[in-house]
Order: structure tokens, then sequence, then C-alpha cells
């Protein structure tokens, strides 16, 4: 009776492993390669664009801000300007007025080219930063046709393969139900821990990991009535 209850476990177990190899196979075609790497590449793209996106409004509000503090400065220096002219003339106004007059008209200037400069860089790294925006947009779209492309393919490839996954699923199933509750759910949480949970009994070994078994645990698996694991991964033994 207990090699009736293991032997449907086996039976459902390589059910199963057809199953995912054939899933697996699916999943790892050349066309789902290329179709995951090109999906990648559309990822990290778009991650780039949106970073440079936001980095050039940013710049943008800065050459707004920039250039609202040039036009104050071009403003203040004006006014010192004319403050200065009329110092000049004033015959009552003091050297030292007119030294005060003329540093605080020299770091204006001081001022005004440093956001000159500052502008400038700015207007600079945004012209530069499109260019690079529109490039990569470019390699997006270009890769974006290509993943279309590429996905129609895969589908089709899927699509093909239906019939056998289908036959496949139902096997699955029906070889469930003749499965042990209990064998059927210590199999279940193994196999959270390894894709092959049944391990087959070789040379008095594991064949899931090549440790050697004991004779008296070799002789369980062959008689008892009830599962036997392997001490040392915890797999379900089966000879």
């Amino acid at each position: 009776m207990s090699s009736n209850k293991l032997e449907a476990l086996w039976k459902y177990h390589e059910a199963v492993q057809k199953l995912d190899q054939l899933e697996n196979r699916i999943k790892t075609t050349p066309q789902r390669q290329r179709l995951n790497k090109l999906h990648s590449f559309l990822s990290e793209q778009q991650s780039q664009i949106k970073a440079t996106q936001s980095q050039i409004e940013n710049r943008k509000a800065a050459v707004d801000r920039v250039s609202a503090l040039f036009d104050e400065l071009q403003h203040q220096y004006e006014l010192e300007a004319g403050e200065f002219e009329i110092m000049e003339k004033d015959e009552e106004c003091t050297a030292a007025e007119m030294t005060e007059s003329r540093r605080a008209m020299e770091a204006l200037v001081d001022k005004i080219t440093g956001a000159r400069r500052e502008l400038f860089e700015t207007l600079e790294w945004i012209e530069k930063a499109m260019a690079d925006y529109k490039n990569v947009n470019a390699k997006a779209n270009k890769a974006k046709k290509e993943y279309d492309a590429v996905r129609i393919v895969c589908e089709q490839e899927a699509d093909a393969a239906k019939p056998e996954v289908q036959a496949l699923q139902a096997e699955v199933k029906k070889a469930r139900t003749l499965v042990d509750p209990a064998f059927l759910k210590k199999y279940d949480v193994v196999k959270t821990h390894y894709p092959n949970p049944i391990a087959k009994v070789e040379n008095n070994q594991c064949a899931g990991c090549n440790m050697s078994l004991p004779t008296s645990v070799v002789k369980r698996v062959a008689s008892s009535d009830s599962l036997v694991e392997c001490e040392n991964c915890g797999r379900i033994l089966y000879i």
C-alpha cells in the first residue's frame, strides 16, 4: 500500500516536472530572452528620460531665478551709477563718500558678472541636456518598436505551445487527485525550498544532495508506510 501511495506521488511529481520544464522552455526562448532584455533597456531609458526631464525643469527654474536676479542687479547698478554721477557734480560730496559709492558699484559689477556666468552655464547645460534627451528618446522609441515586434512573436510562441501546456496542466491536475493528502501537503512544503521536492535513492545516496544515506533509512524508504525525508536536505526520498 505504501509503495502505491509513493508511486502516485512520484507520478504527480513527474507530471509537475514536465509542466515546469515546458513553461521554463517557453520563458527562455531566444525571442523571450530578447524581449526581457528590451524590457530592461526600456525601463532604464524611461528612468533616464524622467530624471533628465526633472533636471531640465529644475535648471529652467534656475534660469528664471538667475534672470530675475540679473535684472535686479542691473537696476541696482543703474541707480548706483546715477547716484555716483550726482555725487561727482556735488562739490560738498566727500572723497570717502565717492569711494564708498565706487566700491558699491564694483561689488554690483562682480555680482552681475557672477549671475551672467551662472546664467550662461545653466543655458549651456540645458542645451546639452536637451540634445541628450532627444538622443535617449530616439533610442527608446526605436527599442519600443522592436519590443512590440518581438512581443508579438513571443505571444505567437506561447499560443503555439498552449495546447501542450493545457494537456500537461490537465495531467498534473488528474495526477494530483490520486495523491494521498498528507503526502501532497508535505510535497508542497518541500517544493517551496526545492524545484525537485523528491529525490531518488541511488547507490545509497540522496540524488538531490548526493549525501550518503544510512542503510536503515534506505530500508525505510523501501518498506515504510510513511514519507521518509533526507536527513541532510529534507527532500522526500523515493526508490
